[in-house]
């Protein structure tokens, strides 16, 4: 064995610490080289875009709806001489009008009923879709071509489906087979008109207000059009299930109900997640849909605050009211964040 004396020694680590700091040859010190730089150079494209379309619309409607404006005289951050600022007055009108809270009334039906509707369609059909031994993927594709059709154009071919004429309208001839094409019936505070699917189908009354069973038969198309999404995400979940947890419920006597509710589901639940919050906010951003079938009507009873918002911006050019519509954009942005918040950091989490 070679002893090295402890002066050796300590000139050997000296002399490899001086080798660890030195600088790599063709570089300067205190600057980054082209390795280091290279990622900002792909995120900057995006990060340009990001601000163009993301970040400068989103503080230019913030901003204007501190103003009185219209689409004939638009809000323009370059030209203060023409601003006329009203503070808070566009929020506090927004808030304390009759027709903001209807349309925030039936925006909330959507909330409720479209993610419960999209997820107790899509969620069966994916598990028909797993377990089919024989053209699965015929039918994923069937359950999938919905989505490739516009809501526009779903809500065009639904309107034909709902027509009140018992010679176009294919479910009043259906139910004109059995006599009931316009049959009423009530059942305490409910009511329940057939036939007319988009202008009085039935009533729910609640003392404090009346829900309009007309943004129903809106729904319905809206979810026949979306619940492809929903087979999507759950087939691809359940592809993820772990066979071996399968097989040993199996094996412990589980029945099918039994390996669903304590296998299956709890397996899910991220793709629940995600199913959940898409539905909610591409209820809350509902337009089109609506436009085609009701225009908002009857009466207002389908107007949602994506509606009411356009109606006070492009229905009324010759009235200032583009502040208010702003008012409404803001409000709207704030809840469905509040809502993406907790899907987000439940996001983060999981990829930490």
């Amino acid at each position: 064995m070679t002893v090295i004396p402890k002066e050796d020694t300590t000139s050997v680590q000296k002399g490899a610490g001086a080798f660890r700091k030195k600088a790599p040859a063709g570089r300067r010190p205190g600057k980054p080289g082209r390795s280091a730089l290279t990622p900002y150079l792909f995120i900057g494209p995006i990060l340009l875009v990001f601000l163009g379309f993301y970040l400068w619309p989103a503080f230019s409607t913030v901003t204007s709806s501190f103003f009185t404006w219209g689409m004939l005289n638009p809000w323009q951050i370059n030209a203060p001489a023409d601003w006329e600022y009203v503070g808070m007055e566009n929020y506090a009108s927004t808030l304390t009008s009759a027709d903001f809270w209807n349309a925030a009334l039936n925006s909330a039906i959507w909330l409720v009923v479209f993610p419960g509707l999209v997820l107790a369609v899509s969620f069966p059909l994916a598990l028909l879709v797993w377990n089919a031994r024989r053209g699965s993927g015929i039918f994923r594709s069937i359950f999938i071509l919905p989505m490739t059709i516009s809501l526009s154009a779903a809500g065009i071919i639904w309107s034909f489906i709902y027509n009140p004429d018992p010679n176009k309208g294919v479910l009043n001839a259906f139910l004109g087979l059995f006599g009931l094409a316009d049959a009423s019936f009530t059942f305490g505070p409910l009511g329940v008109h057939a036939g007319q699917w988009l202008s009085n189908p039935g009533v729910l009354h609640l003392g404090m207000a009346d829900i309009r069973f007309a943004n129903l038969f809106v729904i319905i198309p809206a979810v026949w059009a979306f619940a492809g999404f929903g087979v999507i995400t759950f087939t691809a979940g359940l592809t993820s299930v772990p066979a071996e947890l399968l097989d040993a419920a199996r094996v412990d006597g589980a029945k099918q109900s039994q390996l669903i509710r304590h296998v299956v589901i709890p397996s899910l639940r991220p793709s629940i997640v995600v199913v959940a919050v898409v539905s909610v906010i591409f209820a809350l951003r509902t337009f089109d849909i609506v436009l085609v079938t009701t225009a908002g009507g009857p009466a207002k009873d389908t107007e949602v605050l994506a509606m009411l918002l356009w109606r006070q911006v492009f229905q009324y050019l010759d009235t200032p009211q583009g502040g208010l519509a702003a008012a409404i954009a803001v409000l709207m942005s704030v809840f469905m964040i509040a809502i993406s918040l907790p899907y987000i950091r439940a996001t983060l989490k999981e990829q930490q």
